[in-house]
């Protein structure tokens, strides 16, 4: 089952293939990046750092994003097929130190 991730105005900028997947892809099914650490935050592909934080259904940014040690990128997954693109989810207030993932 595909899991969708919206930006905090509600557009849909990522998914992944199911609940145990570690990537992420961008609408194109672009590889985007992956949960390299134990919790909820994304590590990027092309920065190979700190790119996003999932908190529910978002995909959004720490304002001040944490310091890590970045482990090896993995293999590049394989291209899965682009999902139906899913409604967009309504707005939300934008919590307290984070922001939109650009």
């Amino acid at each position: 089952m595909t899991i969708y991730y919206f930006d905090s105005r509600g557009s849909w900028i990522a998914f992944r293939s199911s609940a145990t997947d570690k990537n992420l892809f961008s609408p194109s099914a672009k590889w985007v990046g992956w949960l390299a650490w134990d919790n909820d935050d994304v590590c990027g592909v092309s920065t190979k750092s700190y790119l996003g934080t999932l908190v529910g259904d978002r995909l959004i940014k720490k304002v001040h994003a944490p310091s890590r040690f970045t482990p090896f990128t993995p293999f590049t997954p394989f291209t899965p097929f682009t999902p139906f693109t899913p409604f967009t989810k309504p707005s939300i207030v934008m919590p307290a130190g984070f922001t939109d993932v650009s």
